[in-house]
């Protein structure tokens, strides 16, 4: 569904590859820079240079809620690790370059060109041996290439013709209309199959991330447990279950240990006050 602006989130990473491209400069859409779990930028390019090829990721948002999830979550982050810069394209009038992350660059759609808001901080950057090899077998035959208008074929046109002929003109421009519409029908399942298809990448990526750091995050916990158990001198098998109850009784003898540390204090306290006592009756001394 497109937003009030008109762009559809492809459209519009269309469009920006399409004001990207040059001789000098390879453009990819939607590649996925290296295996399950890696970054996916919208629009990612390269320059033809051995020695400065500038890999440079794209963001497309179309909504403020799919830019500010984005720029919440720190997900472009994750591009730096490809891109020696990162720059958001949104349609005109989306965002100010206050919304964008520092750092980040900011390109708007107007409404006959794009032009660049804020430039992105350049980063020198080294394009890992996994992306280079992804770019190069899976994304040679996926560089975004112009998209020539299809004419209309010969045969439609005869088809067309013949209506025309025995049907008259309106009957003629009827045939027509019901051909574009279905036309139009065929574009829209497609554009809607390619945001189901996206949206479905952005699930698995979101998906296999999460189950990164899960499994990060348990790893932390095993070498914590790990030291824990060291720390209480238990072996490495020992249960949960058998680690809290010695826990417990750490417990119970360090109250201990402050209770006899509370008496021996009282204790000298009253040693005190006997002495005392003692001088104040026999001022000769207290006996010994």
């Amino acid at each position: 569904m497109a937003e009030p602006h008109g762009w559809t989130h492809d459209g519009l990473a269309e469009d920006l590859a399409g004001h990207l491209r040059c001789a000098n400069r390879m453009t990819w859409l939607d590649m996925q820079l290296g295996p399950s779990g890696s970054p996916r930028p919208d629009v990612f390019t390269l320059e033809r240079s051995y020695s400065k090829p500038r890999p440079t990721a794209y963001e497309i948002k179309i909504s403020r809620s799919d830019l500010r999830s984005d720029t919440t979550s720190g997900k472009w982050q994750s591009y730096l690790a490809f891109a020696s810069s990162v720059t958001f394209a949104v349609p005109d009038g989306l965002c100010t370059p206050a919304d964008i992350p520092r750092g980040c660059g900011l390109i708007v759609r107007k409404k006959e060109v794009w032009r660049y808001v804020r430039r992105p901080t350049i980063q020198p950057v080294s394009l890992p041996m996994d992306a280079c090899m992804k770019l190069l077998i899976d994304g040679v035959s996926r560089i975004a290439e112009v998209r020539e208008p299809k004419p209309r074929t010969l045969d439609l046109w005869r088809e067309h013709e013949i209506v025309r002929q025995r049907f008259g003109e309106e009957v003629a421009r009827c045939a027509r209309d019901l051909v574009a519409a279905r036309r139009r029908l065929d574009d829209a399942k497609s554009l809607a199959n390619g945001e189901w298809d996206r949206m479905r990448r952005d699930v698995e990526d979101t998906k296999a991330r999460l189950v990164a750091q899960a499994k990060q995050e348990l790893e932390t916990w095993s070498n914590l447990r790990r030291e824990v158990l060291a720390w209480l001198n238990l072996p490495e098998g020992t249960t949960t279950w058998a680690a809290e109850q010695r826990l417990r009784k750490l417990k119970r003898e360090c109250d201990a240990d402050q209770r006899v540390e509370r008496a021996e204090m009282q204790l000298a306290h009253a040693r005190t006050a006997v002495h005392s006592a003692l001088r104040a009756i026999t001022p000769e001394g207290v006996p010994t």
